[in-house]
């Protein structure tokens, strides 16, 4: 089974001049789908789930064409570096890893639970660990709450979107989620 599908550039879409955009995509019987996007003196071949295939191309689209005024507006991210810089007070680096120099006493349990979850992406970000994500039962230990406090907080923050559970227990912070701490919590931590 073989659908093809061409397009071009329409000056009403799309601020530059993009040449046969998407030139394709084929679907086999095992439900892969295979993208090839040219732009310029790019080429991008993007294979995998239907699912996979659209994040690999919008990916391609947000980073490659940031002219394409549809997919900058949507489209929101959080500049690492830059994050780390505004973090500086809050976190350290340290040669054993990442640790939290802002006091703890007066933060909600929601802010602790945030705050180590941001700590563990942090990490993973400097190279100080190997995952971005953390374990519930981690998350009691560096809190000091109970499980079923954490549990909530957990869930409530899930429901949010600002974190994900990745795993049977295990979480990490979204991009939303680094993008609503660095609006909403670093300028208290560092206050």
């Amino acid at each position: 089974m073989r659908d093809t599908y061409r397009g071009e550039c329409n000056d009403e879409w799309c601020a530059g001049s993009i040449s046969q955009a998407i030139e394709g995509h084929e679907v086999s019987e095992q439900g892969q789908v295979e993208v090839v996007i040219r732009y310029r003196d790019v080429e991008k071949t993007i294979r995998g789930k239907p699912e996979e295939a659209f994040r690999g191309v919008f990916q391609f689209l947000s980073e490659i064409i940031p002219a394409l005024d549809v997919v900058s507006r949507i489209t929101l991210t959080v500049n690492f570096a830059d994050f780390l810089r505004e973090a500086a007070g809050v976190f350290a680096v340290t040669p054993e890893g990442v640790v939290v120099l802002t006091p703890l006493e007066a933060l909600t349990d929601r802010e602790l639970v945030m705050l180590y979850l941001i700590r563990a992406k942090v990490a993973f970000e400097t190279g100080k660990s190997e995952r971005e994500t953390v374990l519930a039962s981690d998350l009691i230990s560096f809190t000091g709450k109970g499980s079923g406090t954490v549990a909530g907080r957990l869930s409530e923050l899930s429901g949010e979107g600002l974190v994900e559970r990745i795993g049977k227990g295990e979480y990490r912070v979204t991009t939303f989620g680094l993008h609503r701490f660095r609006q909403d919590m670093l300028p208290k931590l560092k206050g």
